[in-house]
């Protein structure tokens, strides 16, 4: 019993790293916004909910954080940390890929 335990700890502890670091990366994307246009990004994934942040070097990072299914908060990081953009946001029906502030209709879009 006491090996058993012994080889299942070894082993999660083998692969945990490898796991965690899986859901961390980022994947090359293209994003759109109403800002800053179409423009290669990093996407990635947190929450296991379809929450994620984009990220391109010289603009904002976006966050959508889902709070129900189809429905989330957008926030925007100038590089001070995040600032709360008005919405809620919902998942569009025209474009699956996009994210609409029911406030101002500004989309935050990956694909």
């Amino acid at each position: 019993m006491w090996r058993r335990m012994m080889l299942a700890l070894l082993f999660a502890g083998a692969f945990a790293p490898h796991v965690l670091i899986g859901t961390a990366e980022a994947r090359p994307a293209t994003c759109f916004n109403d800002d800053e246009g179409r423009y290669r990004c990093d996407f990635r994934q947190f929450g296991g909910d379809g929450s994620f942040v984009v990220t391109a070097e010289g603009r904002p990072a976006y966050t959508v954080s889902l709070f129900e299914r189809g429905a989330a908060d957008g926030f925007a990081d100038y590089g001070n940390g995040n600032i709360a953009l008005p919405g809620p946001f919902y998942r569009s029906d025209q474009d699956r890929a996009c994210w609409v502030s029911d406030a101002t209709g500004f989309s935050i879009c990956v694909y």
